[in-house]
């Protein structure tokens, strides 16, 4: 799931200019902010009443608006006026066909794909495959910010705490330092719409600017918790992704004495890599904090449970994607949020916003009618030449989809690659929970083994032996006879050598027939051959995280691809095999 976050809109909604950092100005953000989410969330209850009349005057509205478009123009938008007439016009179709047109933008091209100004490319994560670019403009944003403003007032209203006025912390990186051959700034989504915001949301954050600039990944995060750290009544903490939480507390436990050392004296530590101008704005932000750094001791002595309740007590809740794939991070995240709610923020990918989560610790996401014309693949026609498409009124609950966009920015019956389960309604419009991104799916012999089933599958064999996964790869192994899995699998520190892999092998191919019925036929038929699990050394998934990042892919949203096709990728995961 290639996505970005709502949350980063932060909570500065309708206040665009430098602000100094006064109580009176925190208390007018937290007050905008609040009736701005009463409002759109009001908007969007009576959108969702009428889910399919929306659904199609969004469609109408966008091949209006984009009928002068190059590609409007070749494809007869004006004479388009029901969902009938655009879904025989266009097929459904993958980022290929659109690929000539990206690159058109890229070059500085406007009005192609889109009648609104492209500000900015956005990349996607490459998880799945090749990282794309996609456009990302004003309206664009908007409906992100929109998803952010309601998504908070869902926090709000389920947690009083959240009304007082706070600053919160947000793990991000916001710099782009690309730029398209035709000048446009491109980069992760998350950054791109932080930077949108220019100073605006400074007062009401914890980390200073400089903390958003920073190239690496590891002295960024020591800078947002250096200045977080200060702040006693911190509110929230929010993050692209689970991942961006874990390495987060992992830090903390790695250094915290480094940052005790370094509040009490005032100072950024000199390792840091910065440019002396930022050394010194960040510099001239630090004083003496003796009292606060006794406090902070007293609770990182205590050890890891309830760590952030203890380090920061007014802490209302922190904030990441959670689910499917980061359901493994999550779990590790528990005893560090013992006592902090978890929400799961918004559903967001960098082609569209697609939904909210309405509920506090459970991830599920309500279709953002208007953001898109949203239309759906059922999930035994994902492989079809031309597959059926539904609408949002015409799902089935308990059945899978794969999500189709068309957008005002330029996709039209774009496949998103995301799979997703409806399982309820909130008024008309679906509730859907993520499974797994397509390309995910294991597939050597039509057994169609997906994301959920192999994750499930290596946790109940790792539990037989009461062991941990921390983080765990499959490679489809194409060159034995028969083909077969390997699971390359990191474990949660902490875990003893194991004198019998045969043991562990047996348990997974066990709970793999369990979860996959059609793994077990093949199984039986001699399809596919035994699966493998390897264990890898420590630090295995941070190394791969970090060829990911040198590829392109931003270091606060890059995701571990849990299924490896990639032959530098595989190399790695072999090489950091370990024995036991």
């Amino acid at each position: 799931m290639d996505k970005g976050q709502g949350c980063f809109q932060a909570d500065v909604v309708g206040i665009r200019r430098t602000m100094s950092s006064t109580p009176w100005l925190l208390r007018l953000a937290s007050h905008l902010t609040r009736a701005a989410g009463r409002r759109g969330r009001q908007d969007f209850a009576e959108q969702a009443r009428h889910t399919a009349r929306v659904n199609a005057d969004t469609l109408r509205a966008i091949l209006q608006h984009n009928q002068d478009t190059d590609f409007g123009r070749r494809h007869g938008f004006a004479s388009l006026h029901t969902v009938e007439d655009f879904q025989r016009a266009l097929p459904v179709s993958t980022y290929e066909p659109f690929r000539p047109y990206m690159e058109r933008i890229a070059r500085g091209e406007q009005n192609v794909l889109t009648a609104d100004r492209v500000e900015y490319l956005g990349i996607t994560s490459g998880t799945t495959g090749q990282n794309k670019l996609l456009p990302v403009t004003r309206p664009h944003l908007r409906h992100l910010q929109r998803a952010t403003t309601i998504g908070l007032d869902v926090v709000a209203e389920q947690l009083p705490a959240i009304h007082r006025p706070t600053r919160g912390m947000i793990l991000m990186n916001a710099e782009l330092h690309e730029r398209s051959e035709g000048g446009l700034l491109m980069g992760a989504l998350a950054a791109i719409a932080t930077q949108s915001l220019g100073r605006a949301a400074s007062f009401a954050l914890t980390s200073p600017p400089d903390a958003f600039s920073m190239r690496s990944h590891a002295d960024a995060l020591y800078l947002h918790l250096l200045f977080g750290l200060r702040e006693r009544k911190l509110g929230y903490i929010m993050a692209p992704f689970a991942t961006g939480l874990l390495d987060m507390v992992h830090l903390l436990e790695q250094r915290w004495q480094d940052l005790m050392e370094d509040l009490a004296l005032g100072v950024v530590r000199p390792a840091l890599d910065l440019e002396p101008k930022q050394r010194r704005r960040l510099q001239s932000r630090m004083r003496p904090a003796p009292e606060r750094v006794r406090e902070l001791t007293q609770a990182f002595e205590q050890g890891p449970h309830g760590l952030l309740r203890r380090l920061w007590p007014g802490l209302a809740f922190a904030s990441s994607i959670t689910g499917a794939s980061f359901s493994l991070y999550t779990q590790q995240l528990a005893p560090y949020l013992e006592g902090v709610p978890l929400y799961a923020a918004n559903y967001v990918s960098t082609e569209s916003t697609l939904g909210l989560a309405l509920e506090l610790g459970r991830a599920v996401y309500c279709l953002l009618v208007g953001a898109a014309f949203f239309e759906f693949i059922p999930e035994q026609e994902l492989d079809a030449e031309s597959p059926t498409t539904l609408l949002p009124e015409q799902l089935v609950e308990g059945e899978a989809y794969e999500l189709v966009l068309t957008t005002q920015a330029g996709l039209y019956r774009y496949r998103l690659g995301d799979v997703v389960r409806i399982v309820g309604r909130y008024h008309e419009a679906p509730l859907m929970e993520f499974l797994y991104r397509r390309g995910a799916l294991l597939n050597l012999m039509g057994e169609k083994t997906s994301e959920h089933a192999a994750r499930l599958a290596l946790e109940q064999a790792l539990a037989t032996e009461g062991l941990l996964p921390a983080d765990y790869s499959v490679v489809e192994e194409t060159e034995t006879f028969p083909r077969r899995y390997a699971f390359f699998v990191e474990l949660q520190e902490g875990a003893r050598p194991h004198k019998d892999p045969e043991r562990l092998n047996r348990a997974l191919e066990e709970a793999l027939c369990r979860t996959n019925p059609a793994y077990e036929l093949n199984r039986r038929t001699e399809r596919l051959g035994p699966t493998l699990l390897h264990r890898v050394a420590p630090g295995t998934f941070q190394a791969l995280r970090d060829v990911l990042v040198q590829r392109g892919a931003s270091p606060t949203q890059v995701k571990v691809p849990r299924v490896v096709r990639d032959a530098e990728l595989q190399g790695l995961l072999r090489q950091r095999r370990v024995t036991g």
